[in-house]
């Protein structure tokens, strides 16, 4: 019983996935061209998992997404044939991260490589979440842009004032959009997560997976 209910946890630990070619775009043309389409050869395309991590686990050192929350279940045939496939160390600055370990997954049937990120880390972005929340939050306070920045552990790493302009305008561009849509819940909006943050980049990326061959 114990057991069900912990393969059932990790079946629905993922929120959403999609599909980037290696470059770390998302896939939506199997053309690519030039040295692109050359080098693309030697690389298998990669599908993003995000999952929900519980909250005492979002402040632990480098290694963040333990072993047993890798997601078993193949999002794309259904099995549970995902297995560990190693890890990669990314960079994932704010207050409590300087960089981190994701875990990478690999089913065999579908021959396809996943790559497993928390909700607070949005792909290709070096900052996370919370550093996005917490400059936001410096701004809403009444504190000029120049000075907003977080703090990061790696104070070398500390955003630039074009790039607070930014998050804030894809903070406030998301909160209306959910508004909009009906989402009130203060937790939801509140909550560190790419979906709250930076609705923009998800709608970037999601309807290209559904069109993706």
């Amino acid at each position: 019983m114990g057991e069900r209910g912990s393969r059932r946890a990790l079946e629905s630990s993922i929120l959403f996935s999609f599909e980037t070619d290696f470059t770390g775009r998302v896939k939506a043309d199997p053309q690519i061209e030039s040295w692109q389409g050359r080098s693309a050869a030697a690389f298998t395309p990669a599908v993003i998992l995000f999952i929900a991590l519980p909250e005492g686990k979002d402040n632990i050192d480098p290694g963040a997404i333990p072993l047993d929350r890798l997601p078993r279940r193949c999002p794309l045939c259904q099995d549970l044939t995902i297995i560990g496939h190693g890890r990669r160390f990314r960079q994932a600055h704010d207050d409590r991260h300087d960089h981190i370990w994701v875990r990478r997954g690999f089913c065999r049937p579908c021959n396809k490589t996943f790559t497993v990120l928390p909700d607070w880390l949005v792909p290709s972005a070096p900052f996370t979440v919370r550093c996005r929340q917490q400059a936001c939050e410096h701004i809403a306070a009444g504190t000029s842009v120049e000075q907003a920045a977080p703090y990061c552990q790696d104070p070398s790493r500390s955003p630039d004032p074009s790039t607070l302009r930014r998050w804030a305008h894809r903070r406030l561009l998301s909160v209306y959009c959910w508004l909009k849509a009906g989402a009130v819940d203060q937790h939801f909006l509140r909550a560190p997560t790419i979906v709250a943050w930076d609705l923009g980049a998800l709608c970037r990326i999601l309807p290209i997976e559904a069109r993706s061959p």
